[in-house]
């Protein structure tokens, strides 16, 4: 069997970096400086800030060694 794919609407994509500040994990794209995306990790809220952007934008975040010590498996 082939593999097949596509891309539905020609986007262009950029990959973001993020930070931690207190429960919110910023993801910031480097390319559009106006681009931000906030995610409470206790609340689920979610805020954008899509500025200028057209461009679709994804991202991940993992605990770093300060993010750790507040880590529970429970």
């Amino acid at each position: 069997m082939e593999n097949y794919s596509f891309d539905i609407f020609n986007q262009e994509q950029h990959q973001c970096l993020s930070h931690r500040e207190g429960d919110w994990i910023i993801f910031h794209c480097p390319i559009c400086k106006d681009y931000e995306r906030r995610i409470n990790w206790k609340t689920r809220e979610v805020k954008v800030r899509r500025g200028s952007s057209t461009a679709a934008h994804a991202g991940s975040h993992a605990p770093v060694s300060s993010d750790v010590e507040n880590f529970s498996i429970n």
